[in-house]
């Protein structure tokens, strides 16, 4: 029980952090920019993704996919920081882009994780009941954090009704229509994965 509540305490900050802050911003008459927006959305999914695959213990492809993030975080901070002195630092659209590349790359990878997760799959960090109660749990930091920010990258963001946000949107539909219909699967067919705490 106590992997259970650990997971549900950590998803549960991970979900609040954000709007926390911004709270804490609005007090103090902070204002909040497009790089917090863009930032608070790679961490809190990037972040929920890692987390995600340390539960099914799948370390390889958790490997994998934080050393792609690194390259991918250093070809964003040469066009964002003028790192390679391009002309692209200041352009409207970056942002617009960035937040859509991320989209793809996380959708991709949520993809292989389905794909790629095969019956009889070992688990040894939760017993069967724990691990469905915070596969549904992660549905609704999900959903809440779809919410919440993507809620505020189309104010800040993809304010205007181009291409850009119509593509944004239907991303992270597509996005959250993967997450649930891979916890239903797995949900309903709990006992395709070895329960190693079951087993004791």
């Amino acid at each position: 029980m106590g992997n259970l509540i650990f997971n549900i305490i950590a998803t549960t900050i991970l979900a609040l952090i954000r709007p926390i802050g911004d709270k804490l911003r609005e007090k103090a008459g902070g204002e909040i920019d497009k790089s917090i927006d863009f930032q608070s959305y790679i961490f809190s999914f990037t972040t929920i993704e890692l987390w995600l695959s340390m539960v099914f213990c799948r370390s390889k492809l958790n490997f994998y996919f934080f050393c792609f993030l690194l390259i991918a975080s250093f070809f964003y901070k040469a066009f964002t920081e003028d790192f390679l002195k391009n002309k692209y630092a200041d352009d409207p659209r970056l942002y617009k882009i960035s937040t859509i590349s991320v989209q793809a790359i996380l959708i991709i990878y949520q993809l292989i994780f389905f794909v790629t997760l095969e019956d009889g799959h070992f688990i040894d960090s939760l017993y069967k009941r724990e691990f469905q109660i915070a596969m549904i749990w992660y549905v609704v930091v999900i959903l809440w954090l779809s919410y919440y920010l993507s809620n505020k990258l189309l104010i800040r963001i993809f304010e205007d009704k181009d291409i850009y946000r119509k593509i944004f949107i239907s991303l992270q539909i597509l996005f959250i229509i993967i997450f649930v219909t891979f916890t239903i699967y797995n949900y309903i067919n709990i006992n395709r994965f070895d329960f190693y705490l079951d087993r004791i």
